[in-house]
């Protein structure tokens, strides 16, 4: 059996962005009724099993398929797991993405882990129904939350998760099952790239996932020191493979197919030197995707900002094959992460490529502006609490912040996350936001914060797709929760002293710097 928690299981009713919203605490009475509206039940058949599951677990399922048949592998509901175990089920298969609320945005929103994210209560809910006395089958977690696993000593024996597999194993899950099955199979199972499948030992889908999502490539190479997919070799799955899966999500009447990749403007990427896009790749890609039958849209999941700049006219191209436009915007998720050169230079290293590290703010805003321009809407992320930040670089992130505000007509978000220990970074300390805050970066959370509230307030009813009374009821929620939360975040600053600055002209503006980028 196979199962993964609520939150993973839920559409949140297709609003723009509101999966972040599984990171929300859980311990006020405003973020459970939020909670509540926008978390709609999984989908399920005649049998109660859930029809749309993680794109992740699709794989899992499918490995075990193949080598043990379709009788022997169920995905369960998690309300309702108790129900898919019985006397011939040998293992249980967990698939985590924030199973102790330990992720940045899970941190950020709930002080550090004082409060309880949903993603840990949720998940927790789903372990308990799984321990009953005298159990014979076994519980094994994988999927990209194991490594949460590794910072909290005895959790795994706490909560009776009798294995967890680090690593991509979509290739060896039937023999790490059989292994666990049998008894002979240690607590924590790691696997390296050395192990990791090519793309011929990656079986297909058999079943619909969450939000259309279909893999496209895996693996990076910017070389990020705080993420974990930079570790991973970089592999791209062939045309013929994404459109057998896409297939598979089309005729489940989801139309609108998410390209998931760890950066989708390196698809097939021939020049590593420079990181430029493969144009032709990565336009012939979106164009076979379009074509398929049943599908209108299409978008990337990520994206590096900074491919906008070198190639704006791939993003023209791009808009027009999936028929973008101003009733029609194209979402992608990229991140931001710090407005410091030095920071850059540092930890993100290529990142800028093909520019450099001390002109990345600047790319940040052209990029911004490129890709409004051309019906993108980006979605950016921010950490706070990088290894050697400084006040310094903090307020060079509000400084980037107040800039891309200024971009005339410019729509994005920006979230702050917490730093985490992961990647190359793993073993460093955690920021911890309630203990470790000071006032530039309080700023930083602030700015963000004001700005998706701004966003809400311009382009939340535009962007939801839902009958009018639900919409409604979404946009009043969401209008109101922001303004909770900067209330919140206004009188903790007067609690410590903070002031807030207001926005302003940036130091780079004023010195009149400027940067030459490729015309669009």
């Amino acid at each position: 059996m196979l199962a993964a928690d609520f939150t993973l299981l839920t559409d949140f009713r297709n609003v723009p962005l509101a999966t972040f919203f599984s990171c929300i605490p859980t311990d006020y009475w405003q973020s459970r009724l939020v909670f509540r509206i926008l978390a709609s039940p999984p989908q399920v058949d005649g049998q109660g099993r859930p029809t749309r599951v993680p794109y992740g677990l699709r794989k899992i399922e499918s490995s075990l398929v193949q080598a043990n048949g379709r009788e022997s592998v169920v995905i369960a509901d998690p309300r309702h797991v108790e129900q898919f175990i019985d006397d011939d089920t040998e293992v249980v298969g967990l698939h985590s993405m924030d199973p102790l609320g330990l992720g940045p945005v899970s941190m950020s929103f709930t002080m550090g882990g004082v409060l309880t994210p949903y993603t840990k209560a949720m998940f927790l809910d789903l372990v308990g129904r799984l321990q009953r006395p005298n159990r014979k089958y076994k519980v094994v977690l994988g999927g990209p939350g194991g490594w949460h696993f590794d910072c909290r000593d005895g959790m795994q024996e706490k909560l009776g998760i009798d294995h967890i597999v680090h690593g991509e194993v979509d290739h060896l899950a039937p023999e790490i099952f059989d292994r666990i099955a049998r008894g002979d199979a240690p607590p924590v199972m790691r696997f390296t790239n050395a192990t990791a499948p090519s793309v011929d030992q990656i079986p297909k889908i058999l079943a619909p996932t969450m939000h259309g999502m279909n893999e496209v490539m895996r693996g990076c190479g910017r070389g990020c020191e705080f993420c974990e997919v930079t570790l991973r070799r970089p592999r791209y799955f062939p045309l013929n493979y994404i459109g057998d899966e896409i297939a598979i999500n089309a005729r489940d009447g989801q139309s609108s197919i998410q390209l998931h990749s760890d950066d989708i403007f390196l698809y097939k990427l021939e020049n590593w030197k420079t990181m430029e896009p493969n144009e032709d790749a990565v336009k012939d890609l979106f164009r076979f995707v379009m074509d398929q039958p049943g599908v209108s849209h299409c978008y990337p999941t990520h994206g590096t900002v900074s491919a906008a700049v070198t190639n704006p006219g791939l993003i023209a191209d791009l808009t027009e094959i999936v028929h973008g436009g101003p009733n029609k915007w194209i979402g992608i998720q990229s991140g931001i992460e710090t407005g410091s050169p030095a920071l850059s230079r540092a930890v993100l290293h290529r990142k800028a490529a093909p520019f450099t590290a001390e002109e990345w703010p600047d790319l940040v805003v052209q990029g911004t502006e490129i890709l409004n321009r051309n019906y993108w809407y980006p979605a950016y992320t921010i950490i706070m609490g990088l290894p050697g930040e400084t006040p310094e670089d903090a307020w060079m992130t509000v400084d980037l912040i107040d800039r891309m505000e200024q971009i005339p007509d410019g729509h994005f978000v920006t979230a702050p996350l917490t730093f985490v220990p992961i990647g190359v970074l793993r073993g460093e300390q955690f920021y911890n936001l309630d203990e470790m805050i000071d006032e530039a970066r309080f700023n930083v959370a602030y700015r963000a914060w004001r700005h998706i509230l701004r966003e809400v307030d311009q382009d939340l009813w535009r962007l939801t797709a839902l009958p009018a009374p639900m919409k409604a009821l979404i946009v009043v929620t969401a209008r109101l929760g922001g303004r909770y939360v900067l209330g919140i975040m206004e009188r903790f600053a007067r609690e410590k002293g903070f002031r807030i600055r207001a926005p302003a002209k940036t130091r780079r503006q004023a010195e009149g710097h400027t940067i030459s980028f490729p015309a669009a």
